[in-house]
Protein backbone atom coordinates (compact mmCIF):
# COMPACT_ATOMS: atom_id res chain seq x y z
CA UNK A 1 0.00 0.00 0.00
CA UNK A 2 2.67 2.44 1.01
CA UNK A 3 4.74 1.83 -2.16
CA UNK A 4 1.63 2.20 -4.42
CA UNK A 5 0.67 5.47 -2.80
CA UNK A 6 4.16 6.80 -3.29
CA UNK A 7 4.11 5.97 -6.99
CA UNK A 8 0.70 7.63 -7.40
CA UNK A 9 1.96 10.66 -5.54
CA UNK A 10 4.99 10.85 -7.75
CA UNK A 11 2.84 10.59 -10.89
CA UNK A 12 0.46 13.27 -9.63
CA UNK A 13 3.34 15.52 -8.66
CA UNK A 14 4.93 15.01 -12.08
CA UNK A 15 1.63 15.84 -13.78
CA UNK A 16 1.28 18.95 -11.67
CA UNK A 17 4.79 20.03 -12.53
CA UNK A 18 4.06 19.37 -16.20
CA UNK A 19 0.86 21.40 -16.11
CA UNK A 20 2.57 24.14 -14.17
CA UNK A 21 5.40 24.23 -16.65
CA UNK A 22 3.00 24.37 -19.57
CA UNK A 23 1.05 27.19 -17.90
CA UNK A 24 4.25 29.09 -17.17
CA UNK A 25 5.45 28.64 -20.76
CA UNK A 26 2.09 29.83 -22.12
CA UNK A 27 2.14 32.76 -19.73
CA UNK A 28 5.67 33.70 -20.75
CA UNK A 29 4.75 33.47 -24.42
CA UNK A 30 1.70 35.67 -23.85
CA UNK A 31 3.68 38.23 -21.86
CA UNK A 32 6.43 38.42 -24.49
CA UNK A 33 4.01 38.79 -27.39
CA UNK A 34 5.45 40.72 -30.35
CA UNK A 35 3.17 41.95 -33.14
CA UNK A 36 4.07 43.23 -36.61
CA UNK A 37 2.42 46.59 -37.31
CA UNK A 38 2.05 48.21 -40.72
CA UNK A 39 2.63 51.93 -41.20
CA UNK A 40 3.03 54.31 -44.11
CA UNK A 41 3.39 57.94 -45.08
CA UNK A 42 0.34 59.76 -43.77
CA UNK A 43 1.49 62.74 -41.69
CA UNK A 44 0.78 63.84 -39.03
CA UNK A 45 -0.47 60.36 -38.14
CA UNK A 46 2.39 58.29 -39.55
CA UNK A 47 5.68 59.47 -41.04
CA UNK A 48 9.36 58.61 -41.12
CA UNK A 49 12.13 60.22 -39.08
CA UNK A 50 15.83 59.29 -38.74
CA UNK A 51 14.88 57.58 -35.48
CA UNK A 52 12.11 55.52 -37.09
CA UNK A 53 8.34 55.88 -37.52
CA UNK A 54 6.65 58.80 -35.75
CA UNK A 55 3.28 60.52 -35.66
CA UNK A 56 0.08 60.50 -33.67
CA UNK A 57 -0.91 56.93 -34.59
CA UNK A 58 2.58 55.67 -33.80
CA UNK A 59 2.65 57.36 -30.41
CA UNK A 60 -0.87 56.29 -29.44
CA UNK A 61 -0.26 52.65 -30.37
CA UNK A 62 3.07 52.65 -28.51
CA UNK A 63 1.35 53.82 -25.32
CA UNK A 64 -1.52 51.40 -25.91
CA UNK A 65 0.73 48.39 -26.59
CA UNK A 66 2.76 49.09 -23.48
CA UNK A 67 -0.42 48.96 -21.42
CA UNK A 68 -1.33 45.65 -23.10
CA UNK A 69 2.12 44.17 -22.49
CA UNK A 70 2.74 43.85 -26.23
CA UNK A 71 5.93 44.59 -28.15
CA UNK A 72 5.70 46.13 -31.61
CA UNK A 73 7.70 45.50 -34.75
CA UNK A 74 7.12 48.29 -37.29
CA UNK A 75 6.80 47.37 -40.97
CA UNK A 76 6.64 50.14 -43.57
CA UNK A 77 4.41 49.38 -46.57
CA UNK A 78 1.77 51.00 -48.75
CA UNK A 79 -1.82 50.63 -47.55
CA UNK A 80 -2.68 48.14 -50.29
CA UNK A 81 0.42 46.10 -49.45
CA UNK A 82 -0.50 46.09 -45.77
CA UNK A 83 -3.91 44.65 -46.62
CA UNK A 84 -2.31 41.85 -48.65
CA UNK A 85 0.12 41.03 -45.84
CA UNK A 86 -2.65 41.03 -43.24
CA UNK A 87 -4.57 38.55 -45.37
CA UNK A 88 -1.46 36.38 -45.75
CA UNK A 89 -0.70 36.48 -42.02
CA UNK A 90 2.65 38.25 -42.35
CA UNK A 91 1.25 41.43 -40.76
CA UNK A 92 -0.68 41.44 -37.49
CA UNK A 93 -1.98 45.00 -37.08
CA UNK A 94 -2.92 47.95 -39.29
CA UNK A 95 -3.51 51.46 -37.99
CA UNK A 96 -6.28 53.92 -38.79
CA UNK A 97 -8.54 51.24 -40.30
CA UNK A 98 -12.21 51.46 -41.23
CA UNK A 99 -14.21 48.22 -40.88
CA UNK A 100 -15.81 46.78 -44.00
CA UNK A 101 -17.52 43.53 -44.90
CA UNK A 102 -14.59 42.53 -47.11
CA UNK A 103 -12.03 43.18 -44.41
CA UNK A 104 -13.99 41.21 -41.82
CA UNK A 105 -13.28 38.17 -43.96
CA UNK A 106 -9.64 38.23 -42.87
CA UNK A 107 -9.56 40.47 -39.79
CA UNK A 108 -11.37 41.94 -36.82
CA UNK A 109 -11.21 45.41 -35.33
CA UNK A 110 -10.47 46.93 -31.95
CA UNK A 111 -12.65 49.58 -30.41
CA UNK A 112 -12.21 52.97 -32.08
CA UNK A 113 -9.18 54.89 -30.81
CA UNK A 114 -9.58 58.22 -32.66
CA UNK A 115 -11.60 59.90 -35.39
CA UNK A 116 -10.73 60.85 -38.95
CA UNK A 117 -12.08 63.74 -41.00
CA UNK A 118 -12.67 62.81 -44.62
CA UNK A 119 -13.24 65.42 -47.25
CA UNK A 120 -13.39 66.05 -50.97
CA UNK A 121 -10.33 68.20 -51.54
CA UNK A 122 -9.33 70.40 -54.48
CA UNK A 123 -6.69 72.97 -55.20
CA UNK A 124 -7.67 76.28 -53.64
CA UNK A 125 -9.99 78.21 -55.94
CA UNK A 126 -10.19 75.49 -58.58
CA UNK A 127 -12.71 72.89 -57.44
CA UNK A 128 -16.43 73.52 -57.25
CA UNK A 129 -17.94 73.22 -53.79
CA UNK A 130 -20.65 70.56 -53.74
CA UNK A 131 -23.27 69.51 -51.23
CA UNK A 132 -23.30 65.86 -52.31
CA UNK A 133 -20.88 63.65 -54.23
CA UNK A 134 -23.67 62.64 -56.58
CA UNK A 135 -23.60 66.17 -58.02
CA UNK A 136 -20.32 65.22 -59.70
CA UNK A 137 -21.77 62.34 -61.73
CA UNK A 138 -21.55 63.04 -65.43
CA UNK A 139 -19.08 65.87 -65.01
CA UNK A 140 -15.56 65.69 -66.47
CA UNK A 141 -13.85 65.24 -63.11
CA UNK A 142 -11.40 62.71 -61.69
CA UNK A 143 -11.29 61.87 -57.99
CA UNK A 144 -8.10 60.43 -56.53
CA UNK A 145 -8.32 57.89 -53.70
CA UNK A 146 -5.73 55.75 -51.95
CA UNK A 147 -5.74 52.20 -53.29
CA UNK A 148 -7.37 49.77 -50.85
CA UNK A 149 -9.16 52.50 -48.90
CA UNK A 150 -12.50 51.66 -47.25
CA UNK A 151 -15.25 54.11 -46.37
CA UNK A 152 -18.14 54.37 -43.94
CA UNK A 153 -21.25 52.50 -45.20
CA UNK A 154 -23.20 55.50 -46.48
CA UNK A 155 -20.26 56.98 -48.36
CA UNK A 156 -19.20 53.55 -49.64
CA UNK A 157 -22.70 53.01 -51.05
CA UNK A 158 -22.61 56.38 -52.82
CA UNK A 159 -19.22 55.58 -54.36
CA UNK A 160 -20.64 52.35 -55.80
CA UNK A 161 -22.76 54.39 -58.22
CA UNK A 162 -21.52 53.61 -61.75
CA UNK A 163 -21.06 57.25 -62.66
CA UNK A 164 -18.80 57.88 -59.66
CA UNK A 165 -16.95 54.59 -60.07
CA UNK A 166 -15.79 55.73 -63.49
CA UNK A 167 -14.42 58.93 -61.97
CA UNK A 168 -12.34 57.29 -59.22
CA UNK A 169 -8.57 57.04 -59.71
CA UNK A 170 -6.87 54.73 -57.17
CA UNK A 171 -3.25 55.61 -56.44
CA UNK A 172 -0.64 54.11 -54.14
CA UNK A 173 -0.70 56.77 -51.42
CA UNK A 174 -1.88 60.25 -50.45
CA UNK A 175 1.45 61.75 -51.42
CA UNK A 176 0.81 60.51 -54.96
CA UNK A 177 -2.78 61.79 -55.02
CA UNK A 178 -1.60 65.24 -53.92
CA UNK A 179 1.12 65.28 -56.58
CA UNK A 180 -1.43 64.23 -59.23
CA UNK A 181 -3.84 66.94 -58.06
CA UNK A 182 -1.15 69.61 -58.38
CA UNK A 183 -0.12 68.24 -61.77
CA UNK A 184 -3.66 68.69 -63.07
CA UNK A 185 -4.25 64.95 -63.42
CA UNK A 186 -7.01 64.98 -60.79
CA UNK A 187 -9.83 67.37 -59.99
CA UNK A 188 -10.31 66.23 -56.40
CA UNK A 189 -8.86 63.97 -53.72
CA UNK A 190 -11.12 61.99 -51.40
CA UNK A 191 -9.08 61.49 -48.25
CA UNK A 192 -8.31 62.64 -44.72
CA UNK A 193 -8.39 66.42 -44.68
CA UNK A 194 -5.84 66.79 -41.88
CA UNK A 195 -3.26 64.63 -43.64
CA UNK A 196 -3.65 66.23 -47.08
CA UNK A 197 -3.49 69.74 -45.63
CA UNK A 198 -0.42 68.81 -43.63
CA UNK A 199 1.39 67.42 -46.69
CA UNK A 200 0.33 70.39 -48.82
CA UNK A 201 1.79 72.82 -46.28
CA UNK A 202 5.15 71.09 -46.05
CA UNK A 203 6.51 71.90 -49.50
CA UNK A 204 6.11 74.11 -52.55
CA UNK A 205 2.90 74.00 -54.53
CA UNK A 206 -0.62 75.32 -54.53
CA UNK A 207 -2.62 75.21 -51.30
CA UNK A 208 -5.70 73.00 -51.05
CA UNK A 209 -9.27 73.60 -49.94
CA UNK A 210 -12.17 71.38 -48.90
CA UNK A 211 -15.03 71.24 -51.40
CA UNK A 212 -17.13 68.86 -49.31
CA UNK A 213 -16.57 67.78 -45.71
CA UNK A 214 -17.96 64.56 -44.27
CA UNK A 215 -18.87 63.95 -40.62
CA UNK A 216 -16.00 62.74 -38.42
CA UNK A 217 -15.81 58.95 -38.39
CA UNK A 218 -14.12 56.48 -36.01
CA UNK A 219 -11.01 54.54 -36.97
CA UNK A 220 -9.74 51.33 -35.42
CA UNK A 221 -6.76 49.01 -35.36
CA UNK A 222 -7.25 46.12 -37.77
CA UNK A 223 -6.17 42.78 -36.23
CA UNK A 224 -5.51 40.02 -38.74
CA UNK A 225 -7.40 36.76 -38.38
CA UNK A 226 -4.08 34.91 -38.38
CA UNK A 227 -2.96 36.86 -35.31
CA UNK A 228 -6.28 36.18 -33.58
CA UNK A 229 -5.98 32.46 -34.29
CA UNK A 230 -2.47 32.40 -32.83
CA UNK A 231 -3.50 34.47 -29.80
CA UNK A 232 -7.24 33.90 -29.11
CA UNK A 233 -7.45 36.50 -26.34
CA UNK A 234 -5.65 39.22 -28.26
CA UNK A 235 -8.63 41.37 -29.24
CA UNK A 236 -9.97 41.48 -25.69
CA UNK A 237 -6.49 42.19 -24.37
CA UNK A 238 -6.10 45.17 -26.70
CA UNK A 239 -9.55 46.56 -25.97
CA UNK A 240 -9.08 46.27 -22.21
CA UNK A 241 -5.75 48.06 -22.47
CA UNK A 242 -7.33 50.81 -24.57
CA UNK A 243 -9.96 51.40 -21.89
CA UNK A 244 -7.23 51.68 -19.26
CA UNK A 245 -4.92 53.96 -21.21
CA UNK A 246 -7.38 56.35 -22.84
CA UNK A 247 -7.25 59.58 -20.90
CA UNK A 248 -3.92 58.71 -19.27
CA UNK A 249 -1.24 61.42 -19.14
CA UNK A 250 0.81 59.72 -21.88
CA UNK A 251 -2.24 59.45 -24.17
CA UNK A 252 -3.31 63.05 -23.57
CA UNK A 253 0.23 64.32 -24.12
CA UNK A 254 0.45 62.47 -27.45
CA UNK A 255 -2.79 64.09 -28.61
CA UNK A 256 -1.54 67.51 -27.48
CA UNK A 257 1.58 67.16 -29.64
CA UNK A 258 -0.61 66.96 -32.77
CA UNK A 259 -3.27 69.68 -32.42
CA UNK A 260 -6.00 69.42 -35.01
CA UNK A 261 -5.26 65.78 -35.80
Amino acid sequence: MSGGWTRRGALQAGAAVGLGGAWAAARAQEESLTLRVGWGHSPPYQFETPQGPAGLDIELLTVWARAAGVKLQWVRATWARQLLEAQAGTLDLMLSATPSEERRGFADFTAAYRQENLGLISLAGQGLEVADLRELEGRPVKIGIMRGMAFQPGLAQTLERPGLQRQLVPLRGDDMTLAALRAGQLTYILSDVVSIRHMASQGPGEPVSVALAFPPAPVHVLVSRHALNRHPGLLGRLNEALQRVRGSPAWVQALARYPGA
